[in-house]
């Protein structure tokens, strides 16, 4: 009995989760395609092979400027909402938000990156002159009334962030949840764009950006996950608890 277990022991220190010092990035990788493969990764949200499909359709020389912009693109129109709904956009709001933020996990690096832009547009909000029209719009009875050009762009810009105001403020387990399944979708997107412009770019022209390191020695970490699991024991269908347990003796 002492020997399974010490050999159970040994598997459950030998079995790892997915780390951050699988994945190397070349020093000129978009903090932003960094950030957000690190955290669906180490979230097991995507796997390997994942990562290393969406490394092989970056070109060189790497263009950064498009993977941000298609990033943060898809970021802002992925949850747009086409029903407008009012947000009281205050300090008392920027402040709440601003310690959500801090609440985020350590591993929330792309959430984390994307908060706190939102963190930012709010701010210029509360400094924008159309802020004072926005709130007398929004408490005017008369709702025939044309919104101006300005305050209309207004409105869109807090469309826009309407979505992650709500996440931010949801309870940690389902925000988490929310964040990370938004930032899949993401993912999957501009993972779709640079296949698109790997497509039509010179595929002599790879670079390569992104790699898994020890490949085989992950690999062979995750099988001793498995065993470690299939060993566990499963409980025996048929089995009935006994009504009583035998009474103890002093030779046991």
């Amino acid at each position: 009995m002492k020997l399974i277990i010490s050999f159970l022991f040994t598997l459950s220190i030998l079995a790892s989760a997915p780390s951050e010092k699988e994945i190397k990035f070349a020093s000129n990788v978009s903090p932003y395609i960094k950030d957000l493969i690190l955290e669906l990764y180490l979230n097991s949200k995507i796997t390997q092979e994942e990562v290393v499909i969406l490394g092989e359709n970056l070109l060189a020389p790497i263009d950064n400027d498009f993977i941000e912009l298609s990033i943060m693109d898809t970021v802002l129109k992925t949850k747009t909402t086409k029903e407008y709904k009012h947000i009281d956009i205050s300090q008392g709001l920027f402040n709440e938000l601003e310690k959500e933020v801090l609440k985020l996990n350590q591993e929330m690096y792309f959430s984390k990156r994307i908060a706190k832009k939102i963190l930012k547009d709010l701010g210029e909000l509360l400094t924008n002159q159309t802020l004072r029209e926005y709130n007398a719009y929004i408490k005017s009875t008369d709702r025939n009334k044309k919104a101006s050009k300005e305050l209309s762009q207004f409105m869109n810009r807090i469309s826009y962030l309407q979505f992650w105001i709500q996440t931010l403020r949801k309870p940690a387990a389902t925000r988490k949840q929310t964040l990370l399944d938004t930032n899949l979708e993401v993912f999957n997107v501009v993972n779709r764009n640079l296949q698109v412009a790997s497509r039509t770019g010179n595929q002599n022209t790879k670079g390569q950006y992104i790699s898994i390191n020890d490949i085989d020695l992950i690999k062979a970490r995750r099988a001793v996950d498995k065993l470690f699991f299939d060993t566990t024991p499963q409980k025996d269908p048929d089995y009935q608890a006994p009504e009583e347990l035998p009474d103890p003796v002093d030779s046991w």
